[in-house]
């Protein structure tokens, strides 16, 4: 029975928190006091509850209705004020109409305020308290207001005064609408003569700057304003920009200093001797402004990351030039970056040089003027596919990684041109087509080849060439040569799986010359020679010794008609021989750093010169295809991937 009391007890405590009607409660009322007499429980245990129970029964109940989270009104569309009443608002009200706050800086925070005794709009700039307690910021905050009170220049932001008032300290300057140079580029809406006719006055605003034996040292498109309506299609209007924020304005002799802990300057828009904490001068200003002409051209600055992987980049690399970001871009304007941006701050133009350069007026560079280009698949975001000239300058970017029309979820395997100037383009995408062909401009033509092992299908289609109208295809999972006609429909394949004589072991590569097919047969250590139409020829091999039957490991092919180059892997060496088989010349191929010897290469000879690329490097090698002799390699700035030639149908 006490058990039983027990069990009432805790069931009237869960009736009860779950507010139920009274007659259930009642009911267990007379059980508990039934339990209490018969089975002897003292009043003072059973009391209580019993208590309990009737004061809930007496209380009022209210129907609530089902359970349900507490949903928002929505706020009634507020009315735009001025800003809530502070210490420091209500010090600088003693001489400013303080109507609103428009930003909120690292260091100090700016209100829109009206002068009370000239009645002029002014933005009042004062720092953030926990940098006032620090005597150094405080003199160079002031510093910033005497610095700028010297300079007239209708693109330097103008002082009308500075101060404090009951220990709030404030710069109050000229109040400018527009929006920072920042946010247009970020939002890509600046053309190239906009662009460059902004920076022509900021060049312009540095010289007087310099003129007076100042240094600005923070030079960003963050502090520099574009006024409201400035902006015109072929350029700006010449007193629509400001050159803002010398919050860190020093003399020339002064080196990087810190605030608070903090590190003076952006690392993105530092120069290298900022970044290394030498003196400055002038040329560190050069230099900065060459970052900001950088980003605004192409979208980017050259060197991203945290901040000690921008500062080595600063000091030791070299970026990649603006053209071959974006090839619109005219040549003499991405050579103007380049110099603005050397290590060296002796090598830098002036800014007299600067302001002529950005002016133009510059050379239109119409269509493809060059009868022959470098055609190259590389592994970059932008411009995967690439035709760049004969000394390695951008003319073209196709493609992309992304989701947009002619992009693609990975770089391309292998690329071909064909006689129409059509550029095709071979890349993996689990069930999709795998095949593409682009116009010179871009455009998708057509896509072909989905994934599978059917005729005409694809698993991985490692390498393509045009040869007799037709587009050959090399599939490395099924080791099949397939061919298209240059509409994309199948017409035949052959090869396959085996040790040699038309079939292959792991082929890695396929080039067409002089009415041959020619075949990487990497697994099995040779080159096959093969006929338009896929009948064996004949292979080339080379014997590690005289008296070995092993074979050298060959990494990659080209040919021209006449020749056959082979690159032999374990020898570092490319291996020159005529259709015969007869060897001809060996030559090194060089190892720059960051290249593995062992990687494939693609092989290109054209006019008197041997293109060499290692798969993963960022160069083209060239040969002398008289004597070997190494001639200076050609930059690509990306992972090479593929390489053929661009003959210009026009």
């Amino acid at each position: 029975m006490h058990g039983l009391l027990a069990f009432l007890l805790v069931l009237l405590t869960a009736l009860l928190a779950a507010r139920l009607s009274p007659w259930p409660l009642l009911f267990l009322l007379a059980l508990l006091a039934g339990a209490g007499v018969a089975t002897g429980v003292r009043a003072e245990v059973v009391l209580p509850w019993i208590l309990l129970l009737l004061g809930t029964l007496a209380a009022p109940r209210v129907y609530l209705g089902p359970r349900r989270r507490p949903t928002r009104r929505p706020a009634k569309a507020a009315k735009r004020e001025g800003p809530k009443t502070t210490e420091e608002t209500q010090a600088l009200s003693q001489r400013y109409e303080i109507l609103e706050k428009v930003g909120v800086g690292g260091m100090a925070t700016v209100y829109k305020a009206k002068d009370k005794k000239t009645g002029r709009l002014v933005a009042l700039k004062v720092p953030q308290e926990r940098f006032v307690g620090d005597p150094r910021f405080v003199r160079r905050f002031h510093r910033e207001a005497e610095v700028l009170a010297k300079l007239d220049h209708p693109n330097i932001v103008k002082v009308y005064d500075h101060g404090q008032v009951d220990g709030v300290h404030f710069i109050a300057m000229e109040f400018l609408e527009g929006e920072g140079l920042d946010k247009l580029i970020e939002e890509r809406r600046i053309s190239l003569p906009q662009a460059t006719a902004i920076l022509a006055r900021v060049a312009d605003a540095l010289k007087h700057i310099h003129a007076q034996g100042i240094v600005h040292r923070d030079i960003k498109p963050g502090n520099i304003m574009v006024l409201k309506g400035a902006l015109r299609e072929d350029g700006v209007d010449p007193r629509g920009v400001r050159l803002m924020d010398f919050g860190i304005a020093a003399g020339k002799v002064l080196t990087r200093l810190t605030i608070t802990g903090a590190r003076i300057g952006t690392p993105v828009y530092m120069s290298p001797e900022q970044a290394k904490g030498q003196k400055l001068d002038h040329r560190s200003d050069i230099y900065s402004l060459g970052i900001v002409l950088y980003e605004a051209l192409t979208g980017q600055p050259p060197f991203t990351g945290g901040y000690e992987t921008v500062i080595h980049q600063q000091i030791f690399q070299v970026p990649t030039p603006p053209k071959q970001l974006r090839p619109e871009i005219p040549q003499a304007l991405s050579d103007l970056v380049l110099k603005m941006l050397e290590k060296d701050p002796a090598k830098r133009p002036s800014l007299d040089e600067v302001i002529r350069g950005l002016m133009g007026p510059w050379e239109e560079e119409k269509g493809l003027p060059h009868p022959f280009y470098l055609l190259l698949g590389v592994e970059a975001k932008k411009g995967s596919v690439r035709l760049v000239d004969l000394e390695g300058t951008a003319a073209r970017l196709i493609s992309g990684i992304g989701s947009a029309p002619g992009h693609f979820s990975a770089p391309p395997l292998s690329v071909a041109a064909d006689p129409e100037g059509g550029i095709w383009v071979s890349v993996f995408e689990h069930g999709a087509k795998l095949l593409h062909r682009f116009s010179p401009e871009g455009e998708l033509l057509l896509s072909t080849g989905p994934y599978g092992m059917k005729p005409g299908e694809f698993l991985f289609p490692a390498s393509l060439a045009v040869a007799d109208g037709a587009l050959y295809v090399l599939d490395a999972e099924t080791a099949t040569l397939s061919r298209l006609d240059l509409g994309g429909r199948y017409q035949g394949r052959f090869g396959g799986q085996g040790p040699g004589r038309g079939t292959f072991q792991d082929p890695k590569a396929l080039v067409a010359a002089g009415g041959f097919l020619f075949v990487l047969d990497y697994g099995n250590r040779q080159v096959q020679r093969l006929s338009l139409d896929g009948r064996y020829l004949s292979r080339y091999a080379f014997r590690r010794a005289r008296d070995s039957e092993e074979l050298r490991l060959l990494g990659g092919v080209g040919a021209d008609g006449e020749r056959l180059y082979l690159y032999d892997v374990e020898a570092a060496k490319v291996r020159v021989v005529d259709l015969a088989g007869n060897l001809l010349a060996s030559w090194p191929l060089p190892l720059l750093e960051g290249e593995d010897a062992r990687s494939l290469v693609e092989l290109l000879p054209f006019e008197g010169v041997l293109y060499a690329a290692r798969r993963g490097s960022g160069r083209l090698h060239r040969l002398d295809l008289k004597t070997g002799e190494a001639l200076p390699p050609l930059e690509v700035y990306a992972p090479v991937r593929a390489l053929a030639l661009w003959r210009n149908p026009a």
